[in-house]
């Protein structure tokens, strides 16, 4: 008996999903695509500049539990972006007591390079696909986005949750 025995997916889906997943979010990958684009950063300062760009200022807590890691290791994250100036703390207007780590406009020139390089990859993987299959592609992936989000919200594991904490 192997180690994979019994562990097989019914779901050609949960399979495939479970193998992207898993390539996309190893440091490698998601270096790789930042060295494609000219940005030369450690992965979790790259999760960082991508959750604080799509999701607005977050205070380090919230950063914290995104990139599953602890507090110690996330204020060396920010003070590594923070002496590079990509990101500059602020106070936080609900709370004298606590700040909230900002993007500085080297930091968002950063973020829309990584941007592009998510551009860029998903053309290079989508060679030879017609125009139909990923016209189709885009919509089924945000139905299945919507489901998901909605089923984490009802589970109450949906990444906003830990920003209103």
């Amino acid at each position: 008996m192997t180690e994979a025995d019994g562990l097989q997916y019914r779901s050609d889906i949960v399979a495939s999903l479970t193998h992207v997943i898993g390539t996309w979010t190893t440091s490698d990958f998601i270096a790789a695509v930042a060295r494609s684009s000219g940005v030369e950063l450690d992965t979790p300062s790259i999760v960082t500049i991508t959750l604080i760009a799509r999701g607005g200022p977050q205070r380090p807590s919230a950063l914290a539990h995104a990139l599953v890691t602890g507090a110690s290791n996330m204020s060396k994250i920010i003070a590594r972006l923070e002496s590079a100036a990509f990101v500059e703390r602020r106070t936080d207007p609900d709370d004298a007591r606590a700040s909230l780590v900002h993007l500085t406009d080297r930091g968002a020139d950063v973020a829309r390079s990584l941007t592009r390089a998510g551009d860029t990859l998903i053309e290079a993987l989508l060679v030879g696909w017609s125009a139909a299959d990923r016209n189709e592609f885009a919509r089924l992936l945000s139905k299945f986005d919507a489901s998901s989000s909605a089923y984490a919200r009802r589970s109450n594991a949906h990444p906003d949750a830990a920003r209103e904490s």
